[in-house]
């Protein structure tokens, strides 16, 4: 199984591969009928299945088999998206094949992205899915500071550079690829990381009293991009 195709068009026993998922199926990898394929619904299911009917416009699958795959990552990162486009969708890529459950396109004060190609965003994930085998596909969101202060979950991290903002409070550091004091690895969690720049000083205080604990990830400055992916990646 060298490649995942992806599709949310599944009814019963069938299935059909449309847009670009057909023309890479049938003109890119010159698939044919009767060839086995692997297809993926994005919701936690593979699917072993049987091509039927292919044309570069769809291609039509019999399910011989489907393998579910509980959900490992618990991790909602929250990221202010950085002004180089490139950057914000390397940063994507890599998130998704380290394993995350969702990211968020945070607008901060700071945030100098204001606008996001949100397909072109979500190809990326799917490819990104595709490309580690992986059986989930992210969601992806945008949503403004105050609102994701408000989600609900287990354990709250922001990483910021306030050492004053510290004292008096437990700064989480992460040991031998976990983070303390937690090991529970059902528990869910939201990171939150700032934009080049860093958060202002009011955001890290008010999120701080809502409960988040700061979140040390080493003694030098870190992009935006590589702070999110040393974050989930400890965590993971």
């Amino acid at each position: 199984m060298n490649n995942l195709f992806f599709t949310k068009n599944i009814l019963d026993s069938k299935l059909k591969l449309e847009e670009q998922e057909a023309v890479h199926c049938a003109l890119v990898l010159r698939k044919k009928v009767g060839d086995v394929i692997y297809v993926i619904d994005g919701r936690g299911n593979r699917y072993k299945s049987r091509i039927d009917k292919l044309s570069k416009r769809d291609v039509e699958c019999n399910i011989l088999s489907t393998q579910s795959q509980p959900k490992s990552e618990h991790i909602t990162i929250a990221i202010a998206p950085t002004k180089n486009r490139d950057r914000l969708e390397w940063m994507i890529e890599k998130l998704v094949e380290i394993g995350v459950e969702r990211i968020v396109l945070m607008n901060t004060n700071n945030t100098e992205r204001t606008r996001t190609n949100m397909d072109r965003i979500q190809k990326k994930v799917i490819s990104a899915v595709k490309q580690s085998l992986r059986f989930y596909i992210p969601e992806v969101i945008e949503m403004d500071f105050s609102e994701v202060l408000k989600q609900e979950v287990d354990e709250r991290y922001i990483a910021h550079c306030y050492d004053d903002l510290n004292k008096g409070k437990r700064k989480i550091e992460i040991v031998a690829g976990h983070p303390e004091p937690s090991q529970n690895v059902d528990l869910r969690s939201l990171i939150l990381i700032g934009p080049e720049g860093d958060f202002t000083k009011t955001e890290v205080e008010q999120a701080l009293a809502l409960g988040f604990q700061g979140l040390d990830l080493g003694e030098y400055r870190l992009r935006t991009e590589t702070a999110a992916i040393v974050a989930v990646a400890r965590f993971q």
